[in-house]
């Protein structure tokens, strides 16, 4: 479980770093989604398994449950905080930008509202806005990932330290 969640950490880290160094395009996010997806992938099966095996017999679905919705909802509030992460560091890196009108409220708050805007300006004002927004955004996703990584290797010293080394946990078959 420990080796799954390093592995998350792992593929949560690179768009970050590459971030330090160059433009983070799909091939970096690509390579870095599927470190982390093996990690999660290991992680959540090694802990189903040892969830499992841990309750009593009358208690199992009880504990399925348990689990899918601690699962589900980690997801989600993950999602949410990292999210409204990025969401403010965009914004923060959008002030210098000359946004007036109906619209600039939509470029500020997202970057296809922001796309979308460029794209009815056109030409190098509109190329100028597409370069604007898709720096800031890049720059604002990249530290949410980094933020990220704490967390799968907070879990993992806990699983690590808390876990008994000896525990088997495919040894009750319920």
């Amino acid at each position: 479980m420990g080796a799954g969640l390093v592995a998350m950490a792992v593929g949560l880290a690179p768009p970050w770093a590459v971030q330090q160094f160059a433009e983070v395009g799909y091939p970096a996010f690509g390579v870095a989604l599927t470190v982390l997806d093996l990690g999660v992938a290991v992680a959540t099966t090694v802990a189903s398994v040892t969830l499992m095996d841990a309750a009593p017999t009358d208690d199992v679905g009880g504990a399925a449950a348990i689990e899918e919705t601690c699962y589900e909802l980690g997801a989600a509030m993950g999602v949410a905080i990292l999210g409204s992460l990025a969401t403010a560091l965009y914004t923060a890196d959008l002030p210098s930008l000359d946004l007036t009108g109906p619209g600039a409220d939509k470029v500020r708050d997202s970057v296809g509202e922001a796309a979308h805007a460029a794209d009815e300006i056109g030409g190098s004002a509109g190329k100028a806005l597409l370069d604007t927004v898709s720096y800031a955004y890049s720059t604002a996703v990249t530290p949410a990932f980094l933020v990220a990584v704490g967390l799968p290797l907070a879990a993992a010293a806990m699983v690590w330290a808390w876990i008994p080394r000896d525990l088997r946990p495919t040894g009750n078959a319920h």
